[in-house]
């Protein structure tokens, strides 16, 4: 909406003569700008042992973020109403919905269904065969499989992102704990390695594109605009989300916490890979270097300005996650909450994950 505002503004002051920039490739625009990445703050939280709540928190948010901006662009850019592509039409938005929520719901499914499946073949294989005395065709089923995912994610329509972030998440819980010892430190290690090589070569990639791409347009009004978008958007989403989550919460999100996040809203791979899929029009070109220029901006600024901005806010660091852990579990036996309490206030959808691994 903010982007729309600048647009017209610009119209009217006769930039963009002749141009078609409608309100759907401003949707289009905000939909791939809403995916935050904050892996510089996270790989410096992560070296400098901040907070467990705060590490926890950003890291929910960015991973989910993700992969709701790349289904939510997909589903804007299939929105088509027969008439005009350009005008609202209550049977193309519907359609739009529904494709996001099948997109969403089949990638998560598709996702979660593989790793229980590795987690199971692993189990048994582990169980009844010698696998275990074989790390490396342990490591090698693990990555084949989690890769499957993404193959059938893709192949039946569905995002592929989505379907391994899921998959991930659902290994760590399960898969990862039937690997043998060996296999685990291996699984560990390659991993590790490919995420810091991925990381490298899409910055590298970046900076690439900053002087090789050939249609570059520069708008300062858009950019401007589009800086004003994300920092507002951002604002609007941290604070009023906080405050609503804190009703609810026995352990409630500091003011620091929440002012850190704010910062920490942080465009990466995830804007870049989204913008440069469709560079054929005008609107798009200068969307797509609009995006480079943040994604740089915010790199650099925010991300270097991490260190001093965690003094300034007074946020703890040099925290041990199991000492904390440990700190917790003896303050809640200190003022006597016994088992039940302690679960019954956790989390609902913790509930029921709980609730499920102890019977199954």
């Amino acid at each position: 909406l903010i982007m729309y505002g600048f647009v017209k503004a610009i119209l009217y002051t006769g930039q963009l003569k002749g141009w078609e920039f409608h309100f759907t490739d401003c949707l289009f625009f905000g939909s791939l700008m809403s995916a935050t990445d904050p892996v510089t703050v996270l790989a410096i939280f992560h070296e400098l042992h901040v907070d467990t709540d705060l590490y926890t928190l950003l890291f929910g948010e960015s991973v989910l973020n993700d992969a709701v901006a790349i289904v939510l662009t997909y589903s804007i850019s299939i929105y088509s109403p027969k008439e005009n592509p350009n005008v609202f039409d209550a049977a193309a938005f519907f359609q739009s919905v529904g494709n996001f929520l099948g997109i969403f719901a089949g990638s998560f499914a598709m996702g979660s269904s593989y790793a229980v499946v590795t987690a199971l073949i692993s189990f048994h294989l582990t169980k009844f065969t010698k696998l275990c005395e074989f790390p490396m065709l342990e490591t090698g089923l693990f990555f084949l499989l989690s890769w499957s995912a993404f193959l059938s994610a893709e192949a039946a329509g569905l995002t592929g992102i989505v379907a391994v972030l899921f998959c991930g998440v659902t290994q760590a819980h399960y898969t990862y704990n039937n690997l043998s010892p060996d296999s685990k430190m291996r699984t560990k290690q390659l991993f590790e390695f490919m995420n810091f090589l991925a990381e490298n070569v899409i910055f590298c990639y970046m900076g690439l594109a900053l002087f090789t791409f050939e249609n570059h347009i520069f708008n300062p009004l858009f950019i401007f605009g589009a800086f004003v978008a994300v920092f507002v958007a951002r604002a609007c989403n941290i604070y009023p989300l906080s405050f609503l989550l804190n009703l609810g919460r026995k352990q409630k999100i500091p003011r620091n916490f929440q002012h850190m996040m704010m910062f920490s809203g942080l465009r990466g791979a995830i804007a870049f890979a989204l913008a440069i899929r469709d560079t054929e029009s005008q609107p798009k070109q200068m969307m797509f270097t609009t995006t480079l220029l943040i994604v740089f901006f915010t790199v650099w600024v925010f991300g270097g300005g991490t260190t001093p901005m965690l003094t300034w806010l007074q946020i703890r660091v040099g925290i041990d996650p199991d000492e904390d852990l440990k700190a917790e579990a003896a303050s809640q036996s200190a003022s006597n909450l016994d088992k039940n309490t302690s679960k019954a206030e956790s989390a609902w959808l913790f509930r029921i994950w709980y609730g499920f691994d102890h019977k199954y």
